[in-house]
């Protein structure tokens, strides 16, 4: 076997000096790489910070309601008759005057008929009974009669005026019937209910048709007694209907004293603006404002969503860290944090949307604070 000396000892420890002198080079220079990488993917961003503070909410009851018709008429016959020409249908519009329905007038025309013969007949026996009073006043001129003869005369010339007077006023009643013939929309509106059908018979008081006009709408809910008694004319309130783009403000102009004996609530009714698209019943929910309370409310812009999770960039030592929050009720552009954040932290209001954590955050100040 061949022999190490000296020398070839020494030339073995110095290649493995070497070579651990060179590894422990590289591994330096992997951990420098790696850490310039990382440094290299943070990035700089400008970005309005706000320090979380407390706001005012609206303590609210929400109520139920339903939208109804400030003008609403069930239409009915003045006449007993058959009913004709009942030509409109359920959501049809209908202008002021328009004919509705009719109600045959054969009746109605003999009625006229008979009037006009009694009214004739009164104009006979007044002209008959003025003939006979002029002869007797000028007999009794000439005392060829006695005055209680001329006295009786005289009486039945009265009532012979007395009853023209009377057909005369059959006569105009009877044709005033005929233009109760024909029924015609009070105001301009909506046919929402049709409650009977051409040939039944009408009668006064049976509604045949249910017209509303749908301009002008207002809301009614039921409240309880504890929410009636805090609540006044004129009071604001917001309502929302579904088929409605935004909630609408509401003002309550009727509170009906007398509760329900059933239910044990009020009526209240609310006026609201000018709105389209919307028919009476339809659904709505009113909130009463009833005080306020504090809580954290942050601008709506500051909360975003990473991977379906709520939370906003809370800056520290210059640096945005994601934060999941519990988010609340909305109102005027802010929006409730309900958990998550601490009064007097400092979170990332805007330009928030490529934030990454870690990166570094060059703060401008929100409107109304410091910077």
């Amino acid at each position: 076997m061949k022999q190490f000396t000296k020398k070839h000892l020494m030339s073995v420890l110095a290649i493995s000096a070497m070579t651990a002198v060179m590894a422990g080079c590289s591994s330096e220079n992997g951990q420098n790489a790696e850490q310039a990488a990382k440094v290299q993917t943070q990035q700089t961003i400008e970005a309005t910070v706000m320090t979380v503070q407390l706001g005012s909410v609206p303590l609210t009851a929400v109520v139920p309601g339903a939208v109804v018709s400030d003008q609403k008429a069930q239409i009915s016959s003045r006449l007993i008759g058959y009913i004709k020409d009942l030509n409109v249908k359920v959501g049809q519009e209908v202008q002021r005057g328009e004919l509705l329905f009719s109600i045959d007038s054969t009746d109605i025309k003999s009625q006229i008929n008979q009037a006009n013969s009694a009214y004739q007949q009164a104009v006979a026996a007044l002209e008959d009974a003025k003939l006979d009073y002029d002869r007797f006043n000028k007999l009794f001129k000439e005392d060829s009669v006695s005055k209680q003869q001329l006295d009786k005369i005289r009486l039945q010339y009265s009532v012979a005026q007395e009853n023209l007077s009377a057909a005369k006023s059959g006569l105009d009643q009877a044709k005033s019937q005929l233009n109760y013939a024909n029924v015609r929309a009070p105001f301009n509106g909506v046919i929402v209910e049709k409650m009977a059908e051409a040939g039944a018979l009408a009668s006064p008081g049976q509604p045949i048709v249910v017209i509303e006009n749908l301009q002008s709408v207002s809301v009614q809910t039921e409240v309880a007694e504890d929410l009636f008694a805090v609540l006044r004319a004129g009071d604001e309130a917001t309502v929302v209907i579904d088929s409605q783009p935004a909630p609408l403000k509401g003002t309550i102009y009727t509170l009906v004293s007398a509760a329900n004996p059933k239910t044990r609530t009020h009526t209240v009714k609310l006026s609201l603006p000018a709105i389209s698209n919307v028919n009476s019943g339809t659904f709505a929910r009113v909130s009463f404002k009833r005080g306020e309370r504090q809580t954290v409310l942050v601008p709506q812009s500051a909360v975003i969503t990473r991977a379906g999770i709520e939370g906003v960039f809370v800056v520290r030592d210059n640096k945005a860290y994601f934060t999941m929050v519990r988010t609340g009720m909305k109102m005027d552009g802010m929006i409730e944090i309900q958990a998550g954040l601490d009064l007097g932290e400092h979170i990332v209001v805007d330009n928030n949307q490529s934030l990454l954590n870690g990166d570094a955050v060059v703060a401008k100040a929100a409107a109304g604070q410091g910077a």
